[in-house]
């Protein structure tokens, strides 16, 4: 990778020159930066953010100020972001938002608000004793300013996304991207690269997805279509994990206390865990070669393909077992284990639950 400073002259002009003349109340609504170097990292409390395929080796963001106060908000650039990067931020005036910021789309939060727009990234101590502002974000906020971001990345980027509320969409980017979020939805079609969505309260849904796609949500669901390539994750608190249309290498899906279920799937190696939630996995082709299915209180529905070549270890607690599948042979059972044989057993499959039912179509 090369950091901005491989680019003296023309670099340091798109990008200090932006922070330096960018701020006065009379400025224009919208505003156009260009950002050079391999990643980029981009700073935005409120607001939609929307990522589209770029030309050329500049990344591009419009910036729209919102709002009868959103001529306070500063749009501010450097190269101050981790391992050099660029970073696009948009700076409010913190000694305006006492009362808070106004957004109406969504839920509340609340965060610590740096004085250059920046928030988050404290690894130590409790919330109080971060650094930067208490700020409230709501729907009763007295602060009425926010900003919209078009941002155009060409491809082969690396792209960091930090938005508290609002909604980030990507549409047709390739590269490698970190979109987190803390109240914000995630929408994202026809992407390709390396993908980690990481929200709060927000959902994710990916409609079709090239590479290696990882989302973790705390109390949002993940659900996505049509992916292919290496590795598909979907990790939530109390959210669902639903897929449909997947071909990957290797598939995770993980809950707390929401459901799993899959469908068309072809993944040779993989697992779902849940808490209290079902698991339904839909296998539609390709070799199975080692699953785990993991649940506390959930049921467990595993629908194996026509040609499945696999041994079946089932654990349950006190759930029920129920083998609907024709050709099963029963090799052993004992206790509350019972272990099958589809095909000539060459792959793997162990399920274990506490007290749900498992059912072996």
């Amino acid at each position: 990778m090369h950091g901005l400073s491989s680019f003296p002259g023309r670099v340091a002009l798109a990008l200090v020159l932006p922070a330096l003349l960018a701020v006065p109340a009379h400025a224009q609504q919208s505003q156009r930066f260009a950002l050079s170097g391999q990643r980029v990292e981009i700073y935005n409390v409120a607001g939609n953010v929307s990522f589209r395929r770029g030309m050329g080796s500049e990344v591009v963001v419009q910036a729209t100020r919102v709002g009868s106060d959103a001529a306070e908000l500063q749009f501010a650039t450097d190269e101050g972001g981790s391992r050099g990067a660029a970073r696009f931020r948009v700076v409010y005036p913190l000694d305006q938002l006492n009362g808070g910021i106004l957004f109406e789309t969504g839920g509340s939060t609340e965060l610590r608000l740096r004085a250059d727009g920046t928030f988050g990234g404290d690894s130590e101590g409790s919330y109080f004793t971060r650094r930067g502002n208490h700020v409230d974000i709501s729907r009763d906020g007295d602060f009425r300013g926010y900003a919209d971001l078009t941002i155009a990345v060409p491809a082969g980027k690396e792209v960091v996304l930090h938005l508290a509320v609002g909604q980030a969409d990507l549409t047709g980017v390739d590269g490698d991207f970190t979109i987190d979020t803390w109240g914000a939805d995630v929408v994202a079609e026809n992407i390709s690269g390396t993908y980690l969505f990481d929200t709060g309260s927000g959902d994710v849904e990916v409609r079709g997805g090239t590479g290696t796609i990882r989302i973790d949500t705390g109390s949002g669901s993940g659900t996505v279509s049509a992916i292919r390539g290496d590795l598909l994750e979907i990790d939530t608190g109390s959210g669902n994990a639903i897929a449909s249309d997947v071909q990957v290498d290797r598939a995770r899906f993980d809950t707390g206390s929401g459901e799993v279920r899959v469908r068309d799937v072809q993944a040779g190696n993989g697992e779902a865990d849940t808490g209290s939630g079902d698991v339904e996995l839909q296998f539609t082709g390709g070799d199975i070669d080692d699953w785990t299915i993991d649940t506390g209180s959930g049921s467990a529905t595993v629908t194996l393909p026509p040609q499945a070549s696999a041994r079946i270890t089932i654990s349950t607690g006190s759930g029920d077992i129920d083998v609907t599948r024709q050709n099963v042979v029963m090799e052993r059972r004992q206790h509350d284990e019972m272990v099958l044989r589809v095909g000539s057993g060459t792959g793997r499959v162990h399920i274990d639950t506490g007290s749900g039912d498992v059912t072996i179509r």
